[in-house]
């Protein structure tokens, strides 16, 4: 497959799958309650730890991997199982004490229902890397359509039955078995159980670093919606928080999965040094702008949005929503130098700037938690923000830019995202007093003719790259 249809057929993937879920989560969130939301917060950080160290970055070391062997495959898939079974055990016994250190019975069934279906999501990571790996991002995409469409069917037809809080159980964590079952109809593949000392030592030293990285990024998303678990009284804390959270994160998660996650497949494959810089150079333009057009697009949307979406119910996560839109555009930057890293296999500094994010993070948390939910979600943006500078800092010769270029690039690919909220801002303004559904569209109509007026006349670079990238496919 071709540069231009991975990054075409990883955009259809991500975009179809955040409108399903975008959509989903607006039905479940008029349905249930943020008390519902909240519980499933609460336990997202365990998930969260135990998904990451199933893999242990091994599959990052296959796609790293020049040409990675069937027995390289059915090693990673093997040590995924077992690992996989190992916390899908964890998780079932040790249930109880999680609704005991939460205070919630109702922890006790969720916790024991994701980790049986943890267990089938370890099972699908070999099959998707190894598409991955081979650029058959078609193929992902209608699979992972399918998954989706499949768990949201049921988990809205849960809702409807008055399930609860167990309607979101059934879209979040079935998905894993779906994913598994589709996975092996498509690729009509599966991995030999068989196990390779070599190639397990191989990429277990490449990934160790990597997946202790992503455990400390993964502590620090979903810390603080356990944190108001459990210091907080009620549920609906944690649930406000996710649901700000969960808007944040699903447009910029579009972009991040699109572009970054196959360009690592697609840098590591360039085997050309000269060339290879020239498609960091510019990928970085395009993360930049993009996610920077997202987060200035949330800013002026967000009040009108989530009226219009979910209800006053949950105006409360507009704040939050605004604040973790920061976050998001920083950890997309952040995302991508881990990339660059990771493509020049500088897996322990990916590893121990991890570190030092959770770190600071966390030694904000501590200090502020007690001032409220605002106070906790700039705990976040800050924590990013540190080691973001750090990344640019020490990872700008991969790149080919100075700090002066790199400065540089962030005022080229923001000014026009930038201008285009400034218009947004003064069309919110007028239309003020009216319905939440014309402010939307008058938001929305603005900001995006404002975006391709200014783009198409003065020419700007990163809008003419997206333009060959997504449009005219070259």
């Amino acid at each position: 497959m071709g540069e231009g249809n991975v990054y075409k057929w990883s955009f259809i993937d991500r975009i179809s799958i955040a409108l399903i879920n975008f959509g989903v989560n607006i039905a479940l969130a008029r349905m249930l309650t943020a008390d519902d939301f909240g519980l499933l917060a609460m336990i997202a950080i365990y998930t969260a730890i135990a998904s990451d160290l199933s893999s242990c970055g091994l599959s990052d070391g296959l796609i790293h991997k020049t040409h990675p062997t069937d027995s390289d495959y059915s090693t990673v898939f093997v040590f995924n199982t077992v690992v996989g079974l190992v916390f899908g055990l964890i998780f079932f016994f040790t249930a109880p004490l999680t609704a005991s250190f939460f205070g919630h019975e109702e922890l006790t069934g969720i916790m024991r229902v994701v980790g049986i279906c943890f267990f089938f999501q370890t099972m699908s990571y070999v099959q998707e890397t190894r598409m991955r790996k081979q650029l058959r991002m078609r193929t992902m995409c209608l699979v992972r359509v399918g998954a989706t469409i499949t768990v949201s069917v049921l988990g809205i037809i849960a809702a409807a039955m008055g399930y609860g809080y167990k309607a979101l159980v059934i879209t979040q964590v079935t998905l894993s078995f779906f994913f598994f079952i589709y996975y092996t109809i498509a690729s009509r593949w599966f991995p030999k159980i068989q196990f390779s000392v070599e190639s397990f030592k191989e990429f277990f030293n490449y990934g160790v670093h990597l997946m202790l990285a992503y455990l400390a990024t993964l502590v620090g998303r979903n810390i603080n919606t356990t944190v108001l678990g459990r210091f907080y009284s009620s549920p609906a804390m944690s649930g406000v928080y996710y649901q700000g959270a969960k808007l944040a994160s699903v447009p910029f998660g579009v972009t991040e999965s699109s572009l970054n996650y196959p360009f690592f497949a697609v840098a590591s494959n360039e085997e050309n040094a000269v060339r290879r810089r020239q498609l960091l150079k510019s990928m970085m333009s395009v993360i930049i702008a993009v996610n920077g057009f997202i987060m200035m697009y949330i800013f002026v949307i967000a009040a009108p949005g989530v009226e219009l979406l979910y209800g006053n119910k949950w105006l409360a996560s507009i704040p939050i929503l605004r604040i973790l839109a920061i976050a998001e555009f920083l950890m997309c930057v952040r995302a991508y130098m881990q990339t660059v890293c990771k493509v020049h296999a500088r897996t322990l500094f990916v590893r121990n700037m991890g570190f030092i994010e959770v770190g600071v993070q966390l030694s904000l948390l501590a200090a502020f938690y007690r001032f409220g939910i605002l106070w906790i979600a700039w705990t976040q943006v800050l924590g990013v923000a540190f080691a973001t500078i750090i990344y640019l800092y020490n990872c700008r010769h991969y790149i080919g830019l100075s700090i002066k270029g790199i400065f540089g690039l962030f005022i080229r690919s923001l000014w026009l995202p930038g201008v285009s909220a400034a218009f947004g801002l003064v069309a919110m303004f007028i239309v003020i007093s009216m319905h939440p559904l014309v402010q939307c569209a008058a938001v929305t109509l603005v900001f995006g003719l404002v975006f391709i007026a200014f783009g198409e006349l003065f020419k700007v670079p990163v809008y003419i790259d997206l333009k060959n990238r997504f449009i005219r496919n070259k």
